[in-house]
């Protein structure tokens, strides 16, 4: 039974079809006024020698057809529906909350190439056959460190797993407890009621831990733990040389006491299992982190949501036979041709605009790391910002940053000033960021680290300057002692030719005594002029020569202060972190002094 009070249309704005349908009959029936032009020329009695007239009838027919075809695919594509159906709705639970042990019994090789590299290689694995729920990772020893927070981003954790390494820990010990209790904090902030807890690590304190493991199952989480080691055991290499020692001066030998792991995870009513060569611990817990979460879907999502079921499918049955007579005519290949003239055409279907929005197709590029395409795609602006900022285009990322607020947009605005070198602009955005949120640590680690930086250069500047200004003062007195010398050089000269003058007044008095002596006066004053002459050619070479070497003297002046400008941005780059654990190192060093846990009496030291 119809209910004509529910019948409405989905898609009305298909109706706007009608008005091409419309001039398509009446194109067809133009046509059929075209065999007056043969009356109005021809004999009546050789037109039916000339003319088909038997047609008409058939057109007609056609145009109804037409008309009734049309109008059904019309009806059929703007969606008429009268009755609705219940539709269930599930959400999606599984999160899983993954713990790895970086103390430094980690390190041991037991397990090639070791026991943190192993562990790494099954968080990889674990995230790869992970389709479904939300992931996060956290780090513990003495402490423990978020390292990302629940997410479905899995591609953002595994880009974070190369920088974990034992020396980022600021303090030594084994808490795994703390580390349970954080999990718990991510899975309540998450709003997950259900989800399970991985520990990865080779020992645990089963005294602390086990009370946290009992109240994390009281709260409907569960506790699974992986084993690492070999019960055997190793020596633990340090970086320096030599082997781990404990308090006592011996070397520490950590083997894998698996009876307070398995303790433990059934403490927490999940599962223990010890690492594998292959994959068969990962297919082990990915089946039973999966099946336990798709239990708990079924169980926890009871709201309901109303469908309309859609009558248009119907209507398309009465449109085969007119389609079976379109293949007969060949129309459908002509429609074909006309809808994809070629390959490359510029309006050609696009199969994943036909399955997914913009949004969709951005996510997609950016789990292949295709950002600049991905930026292309996103409608979304915060989206399209992170797509920008990881493409490199951080000029842009920070002009769609900038008309969003929010505290992620700002703080993701001052990560890309950052990475421009406009650090002045970066700390008014972390500022903007922790006005909205002043708990944010990563504002403050990074704006912490930006005004240090911006101290350093201005240090340095000002080093340079004096330097500088030292430069020109050397050069000030350098070129004044060079003007003295030229003067008393110039004054020197002026004497002389006071003596020449002298001298020849003197010859000439001497001329009107005796001509004869006069001659040979003459003769020895015109020596003594070639000898002046030639003494004053060779001071002005002289002059011109220390002139040269002055100027060669300015010019490695210039050279080296040119190499110190290049030594000190040189010394600025180094400076620089080049391993991707510097940063985390920094801020789990800051995080744990805030806290300002207490170090318990027996608590390991390594």
């Amino acid at each position: 039974m119809i209910d004509l009070s529910l019948f409405h249309f989905l898609r009305p704005q298909w109706f706007f079809a009608l008005i091409p349908l419309l001039l398509l009959i009446w194109l067809m029936f133009f046509r059929k006024t075209g065999d007056r032009s043969w009356e109005a020329i021809c004999d009546e009695k050789l037109l039916p020698h000339i003319l088909i007239r038997g047609l008409s009838g058939t057109r007609h027919v056609s145009m109804a057809l037409t008309a009734t075809g049309g109008l059904l695919a019309i009806m059929a594509l703007a969606g008429p529906v009268w009755e609705k159906l219940p539709q269930p709705i599930f959400t999606s639970q599984n999160a899983l909350v993954i713990a790895l042990d970086l103390t430094r019994s980690m390190d041991a090789s037991d397990v090639s190439p070791s026991r943190l590299e192993r562990a790494r290689f099954k968080i990889r694995d674990i995230l790869e056959q992970r389709d479904e729920g939300q992931t996060a990772l956290l780090i513990y020893a003495g402490d423990a460190f978020v390292i990302t927070p629940l997410t479905d981003d899995v591609e953002t954790i595994k880009s974070q797993l190369n920088a974990l390494t034992t020396n980022i820990m600021p303090a030594s010990g084994n808490r795994a407890g703390i580390a349970i209790a954080k999990a718990v904090d991510l899975l309540k902030q998450a709003g997950m009621k259900r989800g399970d807890v991985l520990l990865i690590t080779d020992e645990v304190n089963l005294d602390e831990a086990k009370e946290r493991a009992t109240g994390l199952r009281n709260q409907g989480y569960r506790l699974s733990i992986m084993g690492v080691g070999t019960q055997h055991g190793v020596p633990v290499p340090l970086p320096d040389g030599g082997f781990l020692k404990g308090k006592n001066g011996e070397i520490v030998i950590p083997v894998l006491d698996e009876a307070p792991l398995r303790q433990l995870s059934a403490a927490g009513g999940g599962k223990y299992i010890r690492l594998a060569k292959d994959d068969h611990d990962i297919t082990l817990l990915t089946d039973y982190f999966t099946t336990s979460a798709r239990g708990n879907e079924q169980i926890s999502t009871e709201l309901k949501t109303d469908v309309w079921r859609e009558q248009g499918p119907w209507l398309v049955l009465c449109l085969l036979p007119l389609a079976a007579l379109l293949f007969r005519r060949g129309y459908v290949f002509v429609l074909a041709f006309l809808l994809f003239p070629c390959p490359d055409a510029a309006y050609a279907l696009d199969w994943d605009s036909l399955w997914l929005r913009k949004d969709q197709q951005g996510q997609r590029a950016m789990a292949t790391r295709d950002y600049e395409k991905a930026a292309e795609l996103f409608n979304d602006p915060a989206w399209k910002a992170a797509a920008q900022h990881r493409s490199g285009d951080y000029q842009a990322a920070v002009g769609v940053l900038e008309e969003l607020g929010e505290v992620g947009n700002h703080y993701n605005r001052g990560n890309s000033l950052a990475r421009m070198g406009r650090y002045q602009e970066a700390i008014a955005a972390y500022d903007k960021a922790l006005a909205e949120l002043p708990e944010h640590e990563d504002a403050k680690f990074n704006k912490e680290l930006l005004e240090k930086e911006l101290e350093q250069q201005q240090s340095q500047q000002q080093d340079q300057d004096q330097q500088q200004a030292q430069d020109q003062q050397q050069d000030e007195q350098q070129s004044q002692q060079e003007q003295d010398q030229w003067q008393d050089e110039q004054g020197s000269d002026t004497d002389q030719q006071q003596d020449n003058r002298q001298l020849q007044q003197e010859q000439d008095r001497q001329q009107g005594q005796d001509q004869q002596q006069a001659e040979r006066d003459d003769s020895s004053a015109q020596d003594d002029e070639e000898q002046n002459q030639q003494r004053r050619m060779d001071e002005q070479e002289e002059r011109q020569e220390d002139k040269r070497l002055d100027d060669r003297q300015i010019a490695r002046l210039e050279e080296a202060k040119a190499d110190e400008e290049r030594q000190a941005t040189e010394q600025w780059l180094r400076r620089i972190p080049d391993d991707p654990s510097g940063l985390l190192r920094k801020k789990f060093r800051y995080q744990y002094q805030q806290r300002n846990y207490q170090t318990e009496p027996n608590e390991q030291t390594w």
